[in-house]
């Protein structure tokens, strides 16, 4: 009788239809993300992969458009200075508890608690009444910020910010770190995206599954795994091999795949809604505070160079620090002039003749961008004299690094958080915001930004980011670089990904054959 068993058993098996293939994205990331929580969450990889996890009141559609999320709809008060929203109805976090008003004010609350190093989201909060208090230790919570029932919350200001709404805020479950402790977000994700956090293998990948109970319909495949490639080259041997499903092109690999005809009906390209920019940081190197020398600087570098040598043409210039196709952009500046000998004579006039007298300074940045760092050092050793060396460092220490204001001369880049010029005057020239990675300070510039933030007309807005923008370039305080194209590659059987001005569409309408 167990023979027999036994054998009606494997007879079962043989018979049984196959379970399918589970159906996972397998997206490049270049390195582990700096943070995988939203309240210390800063960086550009992070949002890659927290993107499909977490949600704000409001997001970005493909045409840089904002439109509502977790919140329904929005009021301001005749004088701007009390906000309400209304949130959306029966949305869930990935525990299963409902998301309210209870959330954001938890939320806001633990990206200013001290001790907590509240990431990119903490200084669009100061404006809320007792936000100092707080954020100092004097209050047990912020004032400004009523739970009127679990579907409303009202916020006050001292001083009204007309661009609230569209801040990109990930709000997270109260419950979370209670039931999980503090280091839950290696166990779980507190938010209610189409995605769900399953591990983060360092070093090696991030694992996200479907969320089926998603508010705005249940994913059409299984999940993701964003997989840590630093090279470029590895990234397009892995997509060769079907061991990547889509790719986000380097751009020290655009030249290999531009020019090869096998990846042309698989290639996506789109501009960046993004800034490049070359960081001089005036309390590290004492040249720097001289205007001459930062012109100079700027007058050194070849940028048509750039974009045909290191960018295969795949790159656009950018003569100010706001992106083409951001609302607030201005295209009346005056183009970057590539002028060696103009470059020479005001390092003469600064008192450093052919560089003399220049202390030696490092140029930092991660792998990925080595030729580039390699290119602007030849530069400034050939037009300027100055004794420049190449810094090739890890990508979290090189963040941390520029956060803390520790990197005299950098190039890097800023990536939209929100359909607004704002997202790039204010969190990086700005004093006072711990995005500053330069640690530039400019009073008429900070009056004129703040004078922005309290304009709900965004034809005055936009007209005061163009007086910042001038006062910043007037004083030469950064090098503006060639913005790099997206440049992807997405396989035949994936349908539904595309990448935007802001990085990745959603993720939630993918579907693979």
């Amino acid at each position: 009788m167990r023979a027999l068993a036994v054998a009606c058993v494997l007879a079962a098996m043989a018979i049984a239809p196959p379970v399918a293939d589970a159906k996972m994205l397998r997206v490049n990331i270049v390195a582990d993300p700096a943070m995988i929580d939203p309240i210390t969450y800063s960086e550009l990889v992070a949002t890659n992969v927290m993107r499909p996890m977490y949600e704000g009141f409001t997001r970005t559609r493909d045409d840089g458009a904002s439109e509502p999320a977790l919140a329904t709809g929005w009021s301001f008060s005749a004088d701007n200075k009390v906000l309400t929203f209304r949130l959306r109805d029966g949305v869930r976090f990935h525990s299963g508890r409902p998301f309210g008003a209870k959330d954001v004010k938890y939320t806001f609350e633990e990206l200013l608690r001290p001790g907590n190093k509240g990431g990119l989201n903490a200084p669009s909060l100061k404006t809320i009444a007792g936000a100092a208090e707080f954020a100092d230790g004097k209050a047990t919570g912020i004032s400004g910020i009523r739970v009127i029932d679990p579907l409303t919350v009202e916020i006050d200001f001292v001083r009204p910010d007309v661009l609230f709404p569209i801040y990109p805020f990930q709000f997270m479950d109260s419950g979370t770190v209670a039931e999980l402790g503090p280091d839950w977000m290696t166990k779980a994700s507190a938010g209610t995206g189409p995605y769900k956090f399953v591990r983060w293998t360092r070093g090696v990948e991030v694992e996200e599954a479907a969320n089926p109970a998603y508010w705005g319909g249940a994913p059409k495949i299984d999940g993701i795994h964003f997989l840590v490639v630093p090279s470029g080259d590895t990234a397009l041997s892995m997509y060769d091999a079907g061991e990547l499903d889509y790719v986000e092109v380097p751009e020290s690999s655009f030249r290999r795949v531009l020019a090869d005809d096998r990846y042309a009906r698989e290639l996506l390209k789109v501009g960046k809604a993004q800034v490049n920019y070359l960081g001089m940081n005036q309390s590290l190197y004492a040249p720097f505070r001289d205007i001459r020398v930062r012109q100079a600087m700027s007058l050194a570098i070849d940028r048509a160079a750039m974009i045909k040598g290191l960018f295969n043409n795949a790159a656009i210039p950018l003569n100010g620090q706001v992106t083409p196709g951001v609302a607030g952009f201005h295209d009346g500046l005056p183009p970057l002039a590539f002028d060696p000998a103009r470059a020479k004579q005001l390092m003469a006039d600064a008192g450093f003749p052919d560089g003399k007298g220049l202390p030696t300074v490092q140029i930092t940045s991660t792998a990925p961008f080595k030729d580039e760092i390699t290119y602007l050092a030849g530069q400034f050793k050939r037009v300027l004299g100055m004794p420049v060396e190449v810094n090739v460092v890890e990508r979290a220490t090189h963040i941390r690094a520029m956060n803390a204001g520790e990197e005299a001369l950098f190039p890097w880049g800023w990536t939209a958080d929100y359909p607004d010029a704002q997202t790039f005057l204010g969190a990086m020239w700005t004093s006072g915001s711990p995005y500053n990675r330069t640690r530039y300070k400019n009073p008429e510039f900070d009056r004129i930004m703040a004078d922005a933030q309290l304009a709900g007309d965004a034809n005055k807005r936009y007209a005061l980011y163009g007086e910042a923008e001038k006062v910043l370039m007037a004083d030469w305080a950064t090098a503006p670089l060639p913005i790099t194209t997206y440049v992807a590659l997405r396989k035949p059987n994936v349908h539904g990904l595309t990448e935007t001005p802001f990085g990745f569409s959603s993720f939630q309408p993918v579907v693979i054959d």
